[in-house]
């Protein structure tokens, strides 16, 4: 999901609720990934993405009323921006890139959402560059292409092309996290992490109704445990993990939450060797590069 932006500063001292909360969120959007492949035996992509935004979007219809303030209408467009592509999108386009490239290639390349951050930023928001985040952008997208061209040389990847998916929801994510922090800033971040998946969930019920019977998912094999593990994506991993991930912006600064994008990938390679995925010398090769490139991208100069 889109990480959504504060203006509170990074704070000096950082306590033990804040690691947990790190520890907690890296692990369950880790997990992220192997879920999904759980799930997709039972229901095929286009239903897992449209119950997964729909059920998130509804866990978060309390929390939009809360915060929701009349002049926050004029905003709408943006909002929508965020939530179609900051989430809904981007979630077919990891559940169908899935059906034919491993879990654990899949978490890695969704590392790269700071890089076509920076990339909008650059194109579109006037965001200034430096030659460090160039030579960053570079390490990261050349980690990508090593695990995109790899990925035929994996056992039960037959269709590696699907991993450019996952690099265009990544662009996606870049366009929703500029979004955020230029047309949304000032408002509250609960607010911009309930509203995008209010408004992503009413196309994707939509679309969920127009299939026919999406609940035949649970008479098929594994069908009731793919259900639940849903239902556990939907309402854990996508709708109390960003109201978490918002909480520990305001407990800890952005700075600190942002440890994420490093530590999700790692996550996501161990739940795929656990599961008999083979971790190639690519992977670990491309994880090093997109991490490394993260880390130039990321850099502050004095």
């Amino acid at each position: 999901m889109t990480e959504p932006r504060t203006t509170t500063p990074q704070t000096n001292s950082v306590g033990p609720l804040a690691y947990i909360i790190l520890g907690g969120l890296s692990l369950l959007w880790g997990s992220s990934f192997i879920l999904m492949k759980r799930i997709l035996p039972a229901f095929p992509p286009l239903e897992l993405a449209t119950m997964r935004i729909g059920m998130a979007g509804l866990a978060m219809v309390p929390l939009w009323l809360w915060h929701m303030r009349r002049d926050h209408w004029r905003l709408l467009p943006w909002f929508a921006v965020v939530g179609l592509i900051g989430n809904g999108i981007p979630a077919v386009l990891f559940a169908v890139a899935q059906t034919g490239i491993q879990s654990g290639a899949a978490g890695v390349l969704n590392a790269l959402t700071p890089m076509f951050t920076l990339v909008v930023g650059w194109a579109f928001f006037g965001r200034p560059s430096q030659r460090s985040q160039i030579l960053g952008l570079i390490l990261g997208l050349a980690g990508a292409l090593l695990l995109i061209l790899s990925q035929h040389r994996v056992a039960g990847s037959s269709q590696p092309a699907l991993a450019l998916l996952l690099v265009l929801a990544t662009f996606f994510y870049g366009i929703s996290v500029n979004t955020v922090g230029h047309k949304l800033r000032g408002i509250t971040p609960w607010l911009t992490a309930s509203f995008p998946l209010v408004i992503a969930s009413v196309p994707a019920l939509l679309t969920l109704g127009l299939l026919g019977d999406p609940i035949a998912g649970m008479n098929r094999e594994g069908g009731m445990e793919a259900l639940g593990l849903l239902v556990f994506l939907s309402l854990v991993n996508s709708a109390i993990s960003l109201v978490a991930f918002n909480y520990l912006i305001q407990l800890a600064g952005p700075l600190f939450a942002s440890t994420t994008t490093y530590l999700m990938p790692v996550v996501a390679l161990l739940w795929g060797v656990w599961d008999g995925e083979t971790l190639h010398f690519y992977h670990g090769a491309g994880l090093l590069a997109i991490i490394a490139g993260i880390a130039l991208v990321n850099r502050r100069t004095a």
